[in-house]
């Protein structure tokens, strides 16, 4: 058998095996999800077609290992298209395993981000360079972790993402060890290079939809909103989380064109979390003389800047706004 025609063998067997497995062990979809049924349909097709064996006894399959699986399957095919007329899976046959697994790779990726999703939560500490009251960004970054933060965002809106890199990877490994989600602002290039767990953009950002086809599947994306409207299009665009603000007056963030806006308060609050199916974000002047009505009023997570970084003792400041956050019943 030529040598061309032995990697065709199996290259096919390995498709077959892939999407095999996840028909049998797919542990989160229902089994009335219509792309998983036409999977399993095309198996059996697939499998008259294949001289590998009966696949492992039936395992439960995390996610990662799944999507993972969808998109072995999705490469091989395509070099099996390289094949031309020597392909066995061709024609219609090609066409509905493209598309089903096409289908399967976005609702397991829907599916990662949802359960990412639920981290967000507890103190949000932003970690800017220009807002670390003289001292280095990592400094307030360990800070803020010791006192329980649950998530950091980096937002640098001065230097080139070349000079952001060390501090980004840096971040990457403080959170990755103490269970911590980052984000990174703005750049989905960078948070895609660092494998960040997400991605927070502004309305002039790039879109969402172009934004989630740079990102890995269990990258989240939030959103900036400033009113309930936009908060109900971020949701519609796919964003995995919405932030809104400002809440209170803030000085860490330049006014947007048209001059500054002023501060929402609490009521728009109480409206956005009515509006928000997606864990909501509450940003902007919050601090630990006005955080607990922003806590009551349903803010899954409470970002701020300078309440942390610009504090004398920023390892208190954010056990503090911790502890206020958790005795006013909220996600800690």
């Amino acid at each position: 058998m030529a040598t061309s025609d032995i990697l065709l063998d199996s290259t096919h067997d390995y498709l077959v095996r892939c999407v095999q497995t996840v028909a049998e062990d797919c542990p989160v979809l229902s089994s009335h999800s219509p792309d998983l049924h036409r999977l399993r349909n095309l198996v059996m097709v697939l499998q008259s077609t294949s001289s590998s064996p009966a696949g492992p006894p039936k395992r439960e399959l995390d996610l990662a290992h799944t999507w993972a699986l969808v998109s072995d399957a999705q490469s091989s095919l395509n070099s099996l298209r390289l094949s031309g007329s020597a392909n066995p899976v061709s024609g219609e046959l090609d066409q509905a395993l493209s598309e089903t697994l096409e289908g399967l790779s976005a609702r397991i990726g829907q599916e990662m981000r949802i359960r990412q999703a639920e981290r967000v939560r507890g103190l949000y500490v932003i970690i800017d360079p220009t807002v670390t009251g003289g001292r280095e960004p990592m400094e307030i970054a360990n800070a803020a972790v010791r006192g329980g933060a649950k998530m950091l965002q980096l937002r640098d809106k001065l230097r080139d993402k070349g000079q952001q890199l060390p501090l980004a990877q840096a971040l990457k490994e403080l959170c990755l060890a103490n269970d911590v989600m980052l984000i990174i602002n703005d750049h989905v290039d960078l948070a895609a290079a660092i494998n960040s767990d997400g991605v927070h953009v502004g309305q002039t950002d790039l879109p969402v939809a172009e934004a989630r086809r740079v990102l890995a599947p269990h990258q989240v994306l939030g959103r900036s909103n400033r009113d309930i409207d936009l908060i109900i299009e971020s949701q519609e665009m796919g964003a995995d989380h919405v932030a809104f603000g400002a809440i209170y007056t803030t000085t860490t963030k330049a006014a947007p064109a048209g001059g500054r806006r002023g501060p929402q308060g609490i009521e728009p609050l109480i409206r956005a979390r009515e509006a928000a199916k997606v864990p909501l974000v509450a940003i902007g002047g919050i601090n630990i003389e006005n955080v607990t009505p922003v806590v009551e009023a349903g803010a899954d997570a409470i970002c701020v800047t300078a309440a942390v970084a610009s504090a004398p003792e920023p390892e208190a400041a954010a056990l503090q706004m911790v502890q206020l956050i958790r005795q006013a019943g909220g996600k800690g």
